[in-house]
Order: C-alpha cells, then structure tokens, then sequence
C-alpha cells in the first residue's frame, strides 16, 4: 500500500515563524482503527469494502468484522463483483439483491456464483426483490433453510407458488404478491406489509398471522377494500393499522364502517394511517361534508385523536383523495387547484410543530392539476421524486423543490426552455429524468439550446424516454435513428442507465451500444422483433468483434431486452 499523508497546513508570515514551527505530517496508516470504523459508518458496507479492500491487512481484517449489511440495489456489476469477491459472504447478517432497471439479472447472476443454502443461510435480514421466474422457483424452494432470519423482503411473487413456511425467528416480513396469502398463517410474525398484487388468476385467500402487531397494506383494484376489511377480524393485537387504496373507481370511504369494525375486532389499535382515492360525481360541498363527517366522532377526534384531510378537485366528475393527518406515506399525489379548497378536521388551533411536519414523510409527489395553491409544507427538502403531468405559471412553488433526485414529465408537459433551465439549475442533486421524446425536443428547442442541453449532458445520469401518452407503448412511441442521434450526443458522456424503445436490434448495436460506452445498464424494448431477430451475445459479437469480451448480463422479456454492463473498454 502506497504511504499516504495528511498534511495540516499553517499559515506563515515570516522566515522566523517557519523556522519556529514544523509542518504537521500525519500517516493515514498511523489514525486509530476507531476512526475507521467511524468512517465506516459515513458509507455503505458495499461502498466501505470496495474503497478499503485489497490494501494491506489491516483494512482487510476491519471491512472483514464491521461490514456485514450488503444493499446491492441498483449497484453496477463492476462494483457487486468486486465486492463479492473481496468479502467473505459467510460473514454477511444483510442483503438486498434487486432485479430493477438499474441492475437486471442481478439476482440470477448471483444464484450462478452461490448457492442459497450453503453460502447465505446464516442471514438474519434478507431482500430480495422484483425476481424474475427464472430464480423464483429455486428461491422459494429454499426459504425453509433461512432458520436465523428475522427481516425478509421479497417480491413480485405468486403466492400460491410459496409453500407453508416455518420460520420461528422471523418477525417482520415485506411482500409483494397476489392475494394468496395462507401460506403465512403459521408464522408469528410481528410485522408485515403487504403490496397486493393482481397478476393472477386463482381464487383469493387473504389471511393475515394473529400475531400481527403492525400492519401495512397496498393495493390499487376497485373490491379490494371490502376483501381487506374482511381479513382483519382477526388481527386483535394490532396496535399500528396502514391503508393505502388507490382504487379510484371506488366509492367514498365510510369512516362508520373503519369505527365499528375497530371497535369490535381491534381494541388495541393506536394508530390508523389511510389513503383513500375515490371517484366524485357531485360537486355539493354537503355532499363532500357528509363524507367528512363519518371521520368526526368523539370516536375520531376525541377518543383517538385520529385527523383526516380531503383533496378534491372542483370539477364534479374527478378524482378525490382522503388521508389521515400526519400524512403517513411515502408517495402523495395533488389533485387540487388549491389546499384552500380541502376540507379538514384537524383543529386550527394545533400546536405550530404538528402543522409544520403534516407532510414530512412525502419523498414522492405527483402532481396531477395545475395546482396555483399547494400547502407549504409539502414543498420540503425531503422530496426527491417529482411527476409533473401539468405546468403552470402560477405553480412557481416547484421551482423551491431543491432536493430533487429524479424528475419525471407527463405528456401533456409544457414548459419553456427558460422556466426548464431555472429548474434544472434549482435542482443540484437531480440525476434521473423521465420524459416523452416529444416532451424533451420541446424543452430542448428541437435540440436548438445549448443550454439546456449542457445542463441535461452534465446532470442526467439515469435516462428514460417513456410514453407519449396514458396507455402503453404504441408505435409512435419508438424512436427513430435521426431522432436517437440528439440523446446520443447529449447523454453519452455521462449518462449511466438509459431505458428506450428503438425500432430494431441493429440500431442497439450500431448506434447505442457503440457510442454510448458509460452505460452501466440499458433496457431496450424493440419494435421489430421475431424469433430470427432476437438479441444474444453471440449475435453481437458477428456484428461488432470489439464486443467479443463485453462483460454483461442480458435479460429477454419478450421484446424487451435488459443489460447490466461491467466495466467497459
């Protein structure tokens, strides 16, 4: 290891004074290894073992007894090989693995160097997450040899292909699936949220451990909500209860309903979160009143000091929203013109503290009217994920939205390339940008302005050019050569993960692949496409020898390819 020096500058004024005192020289080598550890605890585990392995000794035996928690989300296959290869995973209490669009087949490529049962059974906290069919099966089939596990995460899975679980030390489980949950009945689990998923076809089977203290659900399909109600009646030690519906053909939430059946199946609770969505045909504020008051008993207010807020836009055909206060979620989305319209129960004589964090959890928001009025504590630094389906000059409260990681624009988006570049430099943190092509030649002049092009060239690394429209992809939607040219000068230099949809297969090997050398994933979906025109690594070789010794893993979904690129020459 090369010697490293930390040099404590001093201000001289004087041959005299030089001569009086001594430069400070401290050896990196020489720090106390309680500094390190400390420093250690500034990264991530995977950051700490890629920046300290390899050395000498000494940080080898540190990384090997203070790293234990391993998130791979989203890392590059460079980085996630080198770490794997660098640690001993038998020491590992933690891992995340995750098959998103930053890094697909990282799961798979994962199970090809390790086994589940010999090498990570000593895991007390385990996540893994959008699996593919390909390792669900033999994921599955080895849960049952995770005997120390305490935390598991997986998801999107079928419940039905899960078998009946004995785990007696797990407490707290994280699930995406269908509504076929009875496979879980037996495990005693503390803890559970559950994203419910409708990719299947078989019969419901919703049942919940009675162990349950806290649990959270999601889910999105008009009928839900009864289904769910339903499989409560049994959960009588819950203490913390979270809804989230976004099933907007629903009818309005009754709050007499939620009270009874709290009252008479779970007299322990404390806490009821909700999100409500819901389709409102009147536009009479009795109407919405009446709604409103179902969720103002003695019960509510006094009892439980349970407070809710109504969102609603003034058309009376629209979406309408009701939430429990403080706002308890991750994601919320704004569907009026103005927060001076919603109704509330909460006093207006609450304490300043209370109004000041109603929205403190949001990190996503979406954006779904020209709202001229937003409630200024939901514009905080916490929210890092925006959608902006509408603009307009009197939203002038986006442009405070400092801490912006990722930026996605709806099709009906229309901003001048003035108020786009006031954003663009309002936002030092933003990297990550989804836009319809249309979208993005408009903000950019047709590619005309150059500074709006550098800022994007120097900004974005995470690239998505998605629908132009409400509904899936159609044909308008791919991009053709002359118009991919523009993305490919703006977005090559820095641009790490980009997520398109081209005509053919050449085009990715012509033109993407060969130009576009930093990418460290790409996700291509292709408009001609049969089984004499698929994507493989022998393919690519016969079209560019350069690729011979690419190093990535490529996923095929149907037309859709997904890469996940090491280190590139």
């Amino acid at each position: 290891m090369p010697t490293i020096l930390f040099h404590l500058p001093q201000t001289y004024t004087s041959m005299t004074s030089r001569k009086r005192f001594k430069r400070d020289v401290t050896l990196f080598e020489s720090l106390p290894n309680e500094l390190f550890v400390d420093v250690f605890s500034y990264l991530s585990d995977v950051d700490a073992v890629y920046a300290f392995s390899r050395l000498n000794k000494r940080f080898q035996h540190l990384i090997l007894n203070y790293c234990y928690t391993f998130d791979f989300k989203s890392v590059n296959k460079t980085k996630f090989t080198y770490v794997i290869q660098q640690h001993d995973i038998h020491r590992w209490q933690s891992l995340r693995l995750s098959d998103d669009n930053n890094a697909p087949g990282q799961v798979t490529y994962f199970c090809q160097l390790f086994s589940f049962t010999e090498n990570i059974s000593q895991l007390k906290a385990l996540s893994i997450i959008n699996i593919k069919p390909n390792t669900e099966s033999l994921f599955l089939s080895n849960l049952t040899s995770f005997t120390h596990l305490v935390s598991l995460s997986i998801g999107s899975v079928c419940g039905k292909t899960i078998p009946f679980l004995e785990l007696p030390t797990l407490k707290n489980l994280v699930i995406n699936s269908c509504m076929h949950s009875s496979w879980m009945k037996n495990l005693e689990l503390k803890s559970l949220q559950h994203t419910i998923e409708h990719h299947c076809n078989h019969e419901h089977n919703l049942t919940w451990p009675i162990t349950l203290k806290r649990l959270r659900v999601y889910f999105r399909r008009t009928g839900d909500s009864e289904l769910v109600r339903v499989s409560l009646k049994d959960l009588s030690q819950l203490t913390y209860l979270s809804i989230f519906d976004t099933a907007w053909e629903s009818p309005a939430p009754d709050g007499q309903i939620w009270e009874k059946l709290i009252t008479s199946s779970m007299p322990l609770l404390e806490n009821f979160k909700f999100y409500f969505k819901f389709w409102r045909d009147f536009n009479l504020t009795s109407d919405m009143n009446r709604i409103i008051s179902t969720f103002s008993t003695p019960f509510y207010l006094q009892e439980k000091s349970w407070f809710i807020q109504c969102d609603a836009n003034r058309h009376q055909f629209s979406i309408a929203i009701l939430y429990s206060l403080p706002f308890a979620f991750e994601y919320f989305e704004i569907v009026t013109h103005s927060f001076d319209d919603s109704i509330s129960t909460l006093n207006t004589c609450s304490s300043d503290d209370l109004k000041k964090n109603l929205y403190k959890n949001v990190k996503k928001l979406a954006v779904n009217v020209k709202c001229e009025k937003i409630n200024k504590t939901l514009v905080s630094v916490n929210i890092s994920d925006l959608t902006l389906k509408f603009f307009d000059s009197s939203m002038d409260w986006i442009f405070s939205m400092t801490h912006l990681c990722q930026l996605s624009l709806g099709h009906q988006f229309n901003m001048s390339s003035t108020d786009f570049i006031c954003l663009l430099k309002n936002t030092p943190y933003l990297h990550s940008l989804i836009v319809p092509y249309r979208i993005l030649k408009l903000l950019t002049n047709e590619w005309k302005n150059k500074v709006v092009c550098e800022l994007l060239s120097r900004k974005i690394r995470s690239l998505e050019i998605c629908s132009d429209g409400c509904f899936l992809m159609n044909i308008h939607d791919y991009v053709e050569v002359d118009e991919l040219l523009p993305i490919v000068r703006v977005f090559s230099q820095r641009c790490r993960n980009l997520n398109i949809t081209v005509y053919s297969r050449n085009i990715v090997v012509g033109l993407i692949l060969r130009s576009m050398r930093h990418l460290r994933s790409l996700k291509v979906c292709l408009q001609e496409h049969n089984v004499d025109r698929k994507i493989t690594k022998e393919w690519l070789v016969e079209q560019d020898i350069t690729l011979k010794n690419l190093d990535c893993c490529i996923v095929e979904n149907g037309n859709e390819y997904s890469f996940w690129f090491g280190r590139r020459q």
